[in-house]
């Protein structure tokens, strides 16, 4: 029983930690898809195209986006994301943000391009977080046969 109950005690705190790294990972991508935005031009683009790459032997996408900076220059970049589809239609227009120093360095601004990560990562380790709290809980209600 003894044992029982430090397995449990131990899986509790690797929920925790797995909270807490899970928190501060997502922490991080929302810091920097806030810092790249803070220092970003917003524009519209045009998908032209698609790079197409394999990946442990499954076809992956990668769209490549035609805009105009404040310059004038039209520049083509490849999105920072590789896809499992072309989700996005070639010849739509999508928001796209570059920075002023690189016009080169952008990201097609929708939350899935550059919030979702963040976000998966927080809801993961808030989840994990709450169950290591409830289970230590658990553990100092339960009674020691």
């Amino acid at each position: 029983m003894q044992l029982a109950v430090r397995i449990v005690g131990l899986s509790a705190r690797l929920l925790l930690a797995l909270g807490l790294v899970c928190l501060l990972l997502g922490g991080y991508l929302a810091w920097q898809s806030v810092d790249f935005a803070s220092k970003a031009v917003a524009t519209t683009g045009t998908v032209v195209s698609y790079f197409e790459h394999d990946v442990d032997g499954e076809t992956r996408y990668r769209p490549r986006v035609r805009y105009t900076t404040e310059s004038g220059d039209i520049n083509t970049v490849a999105g920072q994301m590789d896809y499992t589809s072309q989700r996005i239609p070639v010849g739509s227009q999508v928001p796209v943000q570059y920075q002023l120093a690189d016009p080169m360095k952008i990201r097609i601004a929708t939350f899935f391009d550059n919030w979702l990560g963040a976000s998966i990562a927080a809801g993961i380790g808030l989840v994990s977080m709450i169950g290591g709290i409830f289970v230590r809980r658990s553990l100092k209600r339960a009674p020691l046969a």
